[in-house]
């Protein structure tokens, strides 16, 4: 029946749909005409299509501005503030690792090398190992008296088995001083202390929030007696004891709140009483927390576990009571580790001829205070204990 149809009949078919067409195409330009003449007009199609782009793709904000401060950034806005461990040896080398470095392994496993391999060199001997925020202050103290304050993320990043930098390229610490003491601080707070002890007796408690606007550049902590020298610095909380003893194998555990707060400048006062020609070998801070052991290690490689809760606190300035007794008939007898541990820990014993022995604390007699101590390590003739460390929990298991 189309094909019958005639060219003018066929026209007139699609006349209404072209009819419909024209005015939809005259319509458009009205309005597009409108767009172009009146502003308002074109504001409220803006607006009705940002409100469309809201319905299709509106979600909460996932940024947050700040109006609170100038608007500069500093250094610390733009490092993220994940977690490190901070290492640094006796021979005054200081690096940071990421912790992602060290995965969780199973129990009996080698474990990993955290250090270089130089076993030979007193550069390597860990004598400081915590992990921390890189937002972190570390609070790094030397045996002259002088904190100097360093955020975590500046450490010079190294590898596992890299020595790292000499602290002296990172702090301006003289040569003839050594750093001492490394404490990590999150927050400073008004209820919690750093407690500080010298070769010589003398200890003082001083509020960490002091400490607050420490800077690189350093700043004198504690007024120091010739020869003597601040070897110990710990966090301390309202309710800590403090355990300290001597190299002749004494030690006195006394109440931290027995100590007045004093400033930065002060000497503080005797934390024990000496006898002549003995000093501090250690100082330690008790909390109570979970079941700690005190280690004894004298330089004749003899060592012993006790209790803490053998030593009972007393007054402060007390000459102590007995740690350890020494073995008679041997000569210069010292001890040469007082440290709190855990069954769980390990420790590295270093003599003076370099011969180093690892060993886990569970495996060292518990006794009392009064023992003489059981056999640590063997000695060859002439050599003696120089120096006892904890070794890091990621490199323990070293089977």
């Amino acid at each position: 029946a189309i094909l019958r149809l005639q060219l003018g009949q066929l026209t007139r078919l699609n006349k209404g749909k072209l009819q419909s067409e024209k005015d939809d195409l005259k319509a458009k330009t009205k309005e597009l005409g409108k767009l172009l003449e009146v502003d308002n007009a074109v504001y409220d199609v803006m607006i009705d299509e940002f409100r469309e782009m809201m319905k299709k793709f509106g979600t909460e904000r996932k940024s947050r501005i700040e109006t609170e401060d100038d608007g500069e950034l500093t250094d610390i806005d733009l490092v993220k503030n994940s977690r490190s461990v901070i290492v640094v040896t006796r021979g005054g080398y200081i690096k940071r690792m990421p912790l992602k470095t060290f995965e969780s392994q199973g129990r009996g496993t080698r474990g990993k090398r955290g250090s270089s391999d130089g076993n030979d060199s007193a550069d390597n001997e860990i004598a400081h190992c915590f992990t921390c925020n890189d937002h972190d202050t570390l609070l790094m103290v030397t045996q002259k008296g002088i904190a100097y304050g360093l955020r975590a993320y500046q450490v010079p990043i190294a590898s596992r088995v890299a020595k790292g930098q000499p602290i002296p390229s990172v702090l301006p610490i003289q040569a003839a001083d050594t750093v001492t003491s490394v404490l990590p601080v999150s927050e400073f707070l008004e209820d919690e202390y750093i407690v500080l002890a010298t070769e010589q007796g003398w200890i003082k408690k001083t509020s960490l929030i002091a400490f607050e606007n420490l800077s690189s550049r350093g700043l004198v902590i504690a007024s120091l007696a010739e020869n003597d020298r601040l070897n110990w610095c710990h966090h301390c909380r309202a309710g800590d004891d403090i355990l300290i003893g001597s190299f002749m194998g004494s030690a006195s555990r006394f109440k931290a709140d027995s100590l007045r707060p004093t400033g930065r400048s002060s000497r503080g006062v005797i934390s024990m009483k000496l006898r002549k020609g003995d000093s501090i070998a250690g100082m330690n801070v008790l909390s109570g927390e979970k079941e700690e052991f005190v280690l004894l290690i004298t330089a004749n490689g003899y060592g012993k576990r006790v209790a803490t809760s053998e030593f009972k606190a007393k007054r402060r300035g007390g000459l102590g009571v007995i740690a350890i007794k020494f073995k008679e008939g041997l000569q210069n007898e010292r001890l040469r580790c007082l440290d709190t541990v855990y069954d769980d820990d390990e420790i590295m014993v270093i003599t003076e001829k370099g011969i180093m022995v690892r060993q886990q604390v569970s495996q060292i007699a518990r006794q009392g205070r009064t023992a003489t101590g059981v056999t640590i390590q063997k000695l060859d003739e002439g050599d003696r204990i120089a120096s006892v460390s904890i070794v890091p929990k990621y490199e323990q298991s070293e089977s």
